[in-house]
């Protein structure tokens, strides 16, 4: 009997704990006193996960955003430090062109005829130089200004957790907490905080869609084999990425979504409405006639 008490107080020790691990209250959910008390502690622990949970997505997606910002701005700069130097001219072809023209002149003053100098051509860059140097100061902006978005995010992240326990540690009544509480969170729904991460997601695909279109246009006139090669490897990973992305319009079950899924399913929704309509339209014109 008594090694069954033991074990009995034991269970009810760690079930103990494991309740009051589980709901982490503060002194002020002991004075549940009325009904409308018991409704408002009653949501604010429901609410409690989601309020733990929620910035931690934020904080894991941007964590791994800030990691491959870093790397993936360290190759472009890589890339744009060799790449800028063909939009100024060749220094080496400018003396060239100086020689021939004090040779010229040199000419002419020890003889009699005179001979023509030698036109210098303005400079012009090369299209796909200037083009592939665009796209890729354009992916660099584009990667750091996503490193910069995924720091305010966690900051963000990091304000929302700070006010949701500051309200937590006043002395209020349950009411006055829970409407706090919901207006915290509405503020965070209204502004969609879920959104600003997913743009940034869609910024980060953006960069590096950018960083391949100007590695095609640096590569072509280089050497069309390599840039032939290039091209036929990144177009099986756009066809895949596509596919992905128009996959879940036709099966919403399908787990494979990126960043233009949802632009694409609205596409094809509004584009279902406006056949549906058409069709309803044309079907009244004919009853009509």
């Amino acid at each position: 009997m008594a090694a069954a008490t033991v074990d009995n107080g034991e269970l009810l020790s760690a079930l103990d704990q494991l309740f009051s691990k589980y709901f982490e209250e503060k002194e002020s959910f002991g004075r549940e006193r009325t009904s409308e008390d018991r409704f408002w502690a009653t949501y604010l622990r429901a609410m409690k996960d989601e309020d733990e949970t929620r910035p931690k997505d934020w904080d894991g997606n941007t964590g791994s955003i800030l990691t491959f910002t870093g790397l993936f701005a360290a190759t472009v700069a890589a890339f744009v430090i060799e790449s800028y130097k063909s939009l100024s001219p060749d220094s080496g072809d400018q003396a060239v062109v100086l020689l021939g023209q004090i040779l010229a002149a040199t000419a002419n003053s020890s003889s009699d005829s005179s001979t023509p100098a030698a036109s210098v051509d303005t400079f012009h860059p090369p299209l796909p130089a200037v083009l592939a140097n665009a796209l890729w100061f354009i992916s660099l902006i584009v990667a750091l200004a996503c490193a910069l978005l995924a720091t305010l995010v966690q900051q963000w992240s990091r304000d929302y957790v700070k006010d949701i326990r500051y309200r937590e540690t006043l002395d209020e009544s349950f009411v006055s907490r829970a409407l706090n509480h919901v207006y915290i969170r509405t503020g965070v729904d209204r502004y969609k905080m879920d959104d600003v991460v997913n743009l940034v997601v869609a910024l980060v695909h953006l960069a590096v869609i950018l960083f391949a279109a100007g590695l095609l246009l640096f590569l072509y006139p280089i050497n069309t084999d390599v840039s032939g090669c290039t091209t036929c490897i990144l177009g099986v990973f756009v066809l895949v990425y596509l596919i992905a992305g128009i996959m879940p319009i036709k099966d919403a079950n399908c787990p494979y979504r990126t960043p233009m899924t949802y632009p694409c399913t609205l596409g094809y929704s509004v584009f279902l409405y406006v056949v549906r309509l058409s069709s309803h339209s044309f079907t009244e014109c004919e009853w009509t006639q």
